[in-house]
Parts: C-alpha cells; structure tokens; sequence
C-alpha cells in the first residue's frame, strides 16, 4: 500500500480596490492545466504560511508584501481520492499599484487582473475552490473551515463541508 502525504501550500488573493490579480495557468501545466486562481504554491521545508504567502508573491509576481499587508481568509483541507491530501491556506494581500513588477507573463502562465464582480464569469476555467470561498475573500467578514473531497491533481471538487466564523 503506497502511503499518502499531507501538502501545504498557499493561495493569495492580491487586489487593488475592487480589482483582483489572477493566474491562468498554462496548458501543460500538472496541476490545474489552463485554470484561473490566485497567486501561489507550496510551503518550503520548515516554512510557515505567512512565509510562504510573502515569498510567493514576490516570485510569481514581483510585488514585495509585507505581514502588515495580509489578512488571513481561511483554510481548505484537500482529501483526494487520487493523491496526496493538501491544507491550504488563503490570504488577501493589499498591493500598491496594477502595474506587475515582473510582467504578466510568468513561467506558470498569465497574470490578469479582474474586476471583483466578474471573477467567476466569463470565459475561463475557474480553479473549483474559488466558488466556494472566493465571496468570503471579498467579504472579509468571516474565517472559513472547509474540508472538500476532490479526485485528482485538477482539484475537481465532489463533496464538501464548510464552517466559518
């Protein structure tokens, strides 16, 4: 029997007003082929979340943020039937300008950015967890706990269930 792992990464909501930076991932990506989500990826060895929020925005986009400019959303545990278990931890981060340090092409794919009330519509393959917790980001209001059942390295999501406080 081969042994499941447990993950950790973040993702990063960062915005300016209403408008909100995105990646499409590229086509060949492994993960999440041509889908839309925030900034991110996996924590480092012995890393934090913070940490790893901090240096995944500055390599995916340049911008250099600092704990004073992160909020703390919530938390999805991944159960997948396919592959390793993943924790994530998301986070909105304040930016100063629109204009992308490092440009808009990345090595990931594109950066974009999207006006609140547009996310989620449109003509692009959204990353699945976003329609679950991606009004709570905007709304700021509340902390979400979700546990969400999913079936493979694309993150499609089968079954859930969500607490916030």
């Amino acid at each position: 029997m081969v042994s499941k792992l447990t993950k950790a990464s973040v993702t990063n909501f960062l915005y300016i007003g209403d408008y909100y930076l995105f990646i499409i991932r590229n086509s060949d990506s492994s993960v999440m082929p041509s889908q839309v989500n925030g900034i991110g990826g996996k924590l480092n060895k012995g890393e934090d979340y913070v940490s790893a929020a901090i240096r995944e925005t500055q390599e995916e986009t340049g911008y250099k943020v600092r704990q004073k400019d992160i909020r703390f959303c919530g938390i999805i545990k991944f159960e997948n039937s396919g592959g390793d278990d993943w924790y994530t931890c998301f986070f909105k981060i304040q930016v100063p300008t629109k204009r992308i340090p490092i440009g808009k092409r990345i090595n990931e794919g594109r950066l974009l950015w999207i006006h609140k009330n547009k996310v989620l519509k449109g003509k692009h393959a959204w990353a699945d967890d976003l329609n679950y917790v991606f009004d709570d980001v905007i709304d700021g209001k509340k902390l979400f706990f979700l546990t969400v059942g999913v079936m493979d390295n694309n993150f499609k999501i089968v079954e859930s269930c969500k607490s916030k406080i």
